[in-house]
C-alpha cells in the first residue's frame, strides 16, 4: 500500500488520481481540519485523519504501508506550523514511523535550490528534510521540480486572475528575470508513478523541468497571449512587495501573494532540458500548449475565495 501526504493539495490530487488509475492501493493522510476536502471526481481512496506532528496518528496511518509519497508542504508559516516544523520535523516523524511499521520506500517532493545555508527559510527546511531522508535507511527518491503548473495552481491561476482584474498594469516583483522551466502537473505525476515502478530511481536526487526555459516575464507574456489580455508591466520593488505579501498573509485565508513566493522569485529553477526524457523516457508538455485551462478558470469565485475561504 502507498501512503500519500499532502494528498488534497494541488499536486497531491493529480498524483492520487494517477496512482489510483494505475491500480495502486492508496491511503491518504489528511489533516483533521481538512478531512472534508475532496479528491477529483471518481477517485475513491481511504482517507485517514492525521498530522505529520502526531506520531501515534502516523503509526496508525502507516499500517500495511510499504511506500510513502511525501508531498505535504506549506507556503506560509502560521503559528506553530513553521517551515522547520512541517518540512523538517514532520519528515523526521514520518521516517521514525516508517521504521516502526516496516515501510521502506519514500518519494519526496523537494524544491530546486534547497540548501541548509540558503537565505530563505523555506529552502533551508527542504534541505534539512532531504538530509534526514538521506541519513535514514529508506530507499528514497528526491524530486526537485521547477515551477509546476496546472488547474488550481498557485501561480499561473493567480497571474490570470490579476491580469483579468487589474485595471491598467500588472505588478511584477523585481525585474522579472528569474529563470524557470515550467513543468505540467500531470507530467510530474507521471514521473512519480514511474519512480514507484523503477527500482533504479532509489537513492537519486533528480531535478526536473519542462521542455523550455522562460524568465518570469516570458511566462507572463505567454499567459497574457493565452487569455487575450494585454497589460503593461509595472515593476514593484521587493521590499514593497514583501510588505504587501505580509499583509495578505495576515488577512487572506488563501493569499494571492506570499513572502515565500517573493523569496523564490529570486531563485533560478532550471535544469537540463532533457531531464524528464533522460530519466523517464517521455517528452513533457510545452507550457504554451498546456495552459488553455486558464481560459475556463472560475476566476471570480477563486478571487473571493482568497478572502472568505478557509485557512
Amino acid at each position: 500500500m502507498i501512503l500519500i501526504t499532502g494528498a488534497t493539495g494541488f499536486i497531491g490530487k493529480h498524483v492520487v488520481a494517477r496512482l489510483v488509475a494505475a491500480g495502486y492501493e492508496v491511503r491518504c493522510l489528511v489533516r483533521p481540519a481538512y478531512k472534508e476536502r475532496t479528491l477529483p471526481p471518481g477517485v475513491s481512496v481511504h482517507m485517514v485523519a492525521g498530522d505529520l506532528a502526531d506520531l501515534p496518528a502516523l503509526r496508525v496511518a502507516m499500517q500495511r504501508v510499504d511506500t510513502i509519497v511525501h508531498l505535504a508542504a506549506i507556503w506560509t508559516e502560521r503559528d506553530s506550523r513553521t517551515f522547520e516544523a512541517v518540512h523538517h520535523q514532520g519528515t523526521l516523524n514520518l521516517i521514525e514511523a516508517s521504521h516502526e511499521v516496516g515501510a521502506n520506500r519514500l518519494i519526496f517532493l523537494s524544491y530546486p535550490g534547497a540548501d541548509r545555508n540558503s537565505a530563505y527559510a523555506f529552502l533551508r527546511s527542504k534541505a534539512m528534510a532531504e538530509e534526514a531522508i538521506r541519513a535514514s535507511s529508506l530507499k528514497f527518491t528526491i524530486l526537485r521540480p521547477s515551477w509546476v503548473y496546472g488547474p488550481d495552481d498557485a501561480w499561473t491561476t493567480h497571474i490570470a486572475m490579476t491580469l483579468r482584474s487589474a485595471p491598467l498594469f500588472f505588478p511584477v516583483v523585481g525585474d522579472g528575470q528569474t529563470r524557470l522551466q515550467p513543468l505540467w502537473v500531470e507530467d510530474l505525476a507521471r514521473c512519480i508513478e514511474q519512480c514507484l515502478a523503477r527500482p533504479k530511481t532509489a537513492g537519486q536526487t533528480m531535478a526536473l523541468g519542462g521542455p523550455g526555459y522562460f524568465t518570469f516575464n516570458d511566462a507572463l507574456s505567454v499567459i497574457s497571449q493565452t487569455l487575450g489580455v494585454r497589460k503593461r508591466k509595472m515593476s514593484v520593488r521587493v521590499p514593497v512587495a514583501r510588505q504587501v505579501a505580509a499583509w495578505m498573509e495576515r488577512v487572506m485565508p488563501r493569499p494571492l501573494l506570499t513572502t515565500t513566493m517573493i523569496d523564490l522569485l529570486s531563485v533560478d529553477t532550471t535544469t537540463d532540458l532533457g531531464s524528464v526524457v533522460r530519466s523517464f523516457g517521455f517528452e513533457p508538455a510545452k507550457f504554451a500548449a498546456a495552459i488553455g485551462y486558464l481560459r475556463d478558470q472560475p476566476w471570480r469565485r477563486r478571487f473571493w475565495g482568497m478572502f472568505f475561504g478557509r485557512r
